[in-house]
C-alpha cells in the first residue's frame, strides 16, 4: 500500500527512488550490515546476485555470482573539478607514491609504522596537516598507495584512477571491480600486505616505460568509472549492469 501511494503521488519514478532511499537510510542507518542483510534466507543468499563495494572473499563475497562495485565519494554530488582534468601523461610528478588516510582495519598501521615520515619519496601520512591539499597530492605523485581499511574497498581507487595516479592495492582480499573484462596488472600494481616493507623497492625497480605504459592504460580505462548524468555508453552505470548481466547467464535460478 506504501509504494501504491507513492507512485500514486510521485511525479515521477526518480522522486520515489529519492523519497524511498532517504527513508531507508533514515531507518536502518547501519548500512555496514548490508551485505549480510539476505543471510536469513539461505536460498536467497545462494541465488541472489549481490552487487557489493566490501567485496570481500573472505567475508563470503563470490565473484562467480557477486558483483564488486566500484566505490565512489560524491562531494555534494560531484567529484573535484581538478580530478576530472588531471595534467598531461608527460607533466613531472614529483612524488614516487602519495597516501593519507585513517588508520583502521589490520592493513594501514602497518603501512603507516613502516613508511610514515621514513622517506621523502613516499609521502605517507594519517591525515594531511592542515593547509595542505589531498587531491593536490594526487596529482602530483606517480603511484597512490590503495590499503584496505575496516572494508577492502576505498574511494581512494576511483579517485586515484581520474586523477591518473597508478593506483598501488594492497590488499589480501579485495575481488577489484569490473575483474572479469578490465586487466587491472596492465594499470595498476597490486602489493602483497606482506610486502610493504618492499614498497619503495618495488615501486622504483617500474621502469619508466612501463610506468608509462600503466599511465597511457589507466587513461584509457578512465571512462569505465566515470558516473554520468544521464548514463552514457561505457560509464561505470553500464559495467555495472554488464558485470550483473555476465552472472545472470550463469546463475540457476530456482
Amino acid at each position: 500500500m506504501i509504494c501504491n501511494h507513492y507512485f500514486i503521488t510521485m511525479p515521477n519514478f526518480h522522486d520515489f527512488l529519492c523519497s524511498f532511499i532517504f527513508l531507508f537510510s533514515r531507518t536502518f542507518p547501519k548500512t555496514f550490515q548490508g551485505p549480510h542483510a539476505s543471510k536469513g534466507n539461505l536460498n536467497l543468499y545462494n541465488s541472489s546476485i549481490r552487487v557489493l563495494c566490501n567485496a570481500n572473499s573472505s567475508e563470503g563475497f563470490d565473484p562467480q555470482k557477486d558483483v564488486s562495485l566500484p566505490e565512489i565519494n560524491l562531494r555534494n554530488g560531484k567529484m573535484p573539478a581538478n580530478l576530472l582534468s588531471p595534467p598531461p601523461l608527460s607533466s613531472s610528478r614529483p612524488h614516487l607514491a602519495f597516501f593519507a588516510g585513517g588508520v583502521h582495519g589490520p592493513i594501514r598501521p602497518i603501512l603507516l609504522n613502516q613508511w610514515k615520515g621514513q622517506d621523502p619519496d613516499l609521502q605517507v601520512h594519517d591525515y594531511l596537516p592542515k593547509g595542505l591539499d589531498y587531491y593536490s597530492f594526487m596529482l602530483a605523485s606517480k603511484y597512490c598507495l590503495c590499503p584496505s581499511g575496516y572494508e577492502v574497498a576505498s574511494p581512494r581507487i576511483v579517485e586515484a584512477v581520474y586523477s591518473e595516479c597508478v593506483p598501488v592495492i594492497i590488499s589480501d582480499h579485495y575481488v577489484l571491480p569490473f575483474s572479469d573484462v578490465l586487466r587491472w596488472e596492465a594499470f595498476s600494481i597490486q602489493v602483497k600486505v606482506s610486502e610493504i616493507g618492499e614498497l619503495k623497492r618495488i615501486l622504483t625497480s617500474v621502469p619508466e616505460n612501463e610506468y608509462l605504459r600503466l599511465k597511457e592504460n589507466l587513461r584509457a580505462v578512465r571512462r569505465h568509472f566515470v558516473l554520468n548524468q544521464p548514463a552514457e555508453r561505457f560509464d561505470v552505470f553500464h559495467m555495472i549492469l554488464h558485470s550483473v548481466w555476465l552472472r545472470r547467464l550463469n546463475l540457476k535460478v530456482e
